[in-house]
């Protein structure tokens, strides 16, 4: 008998750190409103997302997006998936460019 073991990305593990990547990407964009944000996925061992900000960040940076995540999370919001055509997404992220640019890529039968 064969053991079938949960794929990452149905596992909760990834979810809450999927979700992470998206209140760090709240934090940073607060911090740098005119900052671009490009992907931000879950891995193996966290999450990470790149960002285009008009100057690199510092350990002082670091700290007041880890204290503003803390305080995103403790807003109990509701986290939940939503799919959305290509089109809502491009309204979504009619600002960022390099969203803008991988939606496209999906549009023409990439993976992301």
């Amino acid at each position: 008998m064969a053991l079938q073991t949960e794929r990452y990305q149905d596992t909760q593990l990834y979810k809450i750190r999927h979700s992470a990547a998206h209140v760090m990407a709240q934090a940073v964009m607060e911090m740098f409103p005119d900052g671009k944000v490009t992907i931000g996925p879950p891995v193996e061992n966290g999450f990470y997302y790149d960002f285009d900000l008009p100057r690199n960040l510092t350990p002082e940076d670091l700290e007041l997006i880890e204290k503003r995540m803390r305080q995103i999370v403790q807003g109990k919001h509701e986290f939940k998936k939503t799919v959305v055509s290509a089109e809502e997404a491009k309204k979504i992220f009619a600002d960022q460019p390099y969203k803008l640019e991988l939606i496209e890529g999906l549009e023409k039968g990439g993976t992301g």
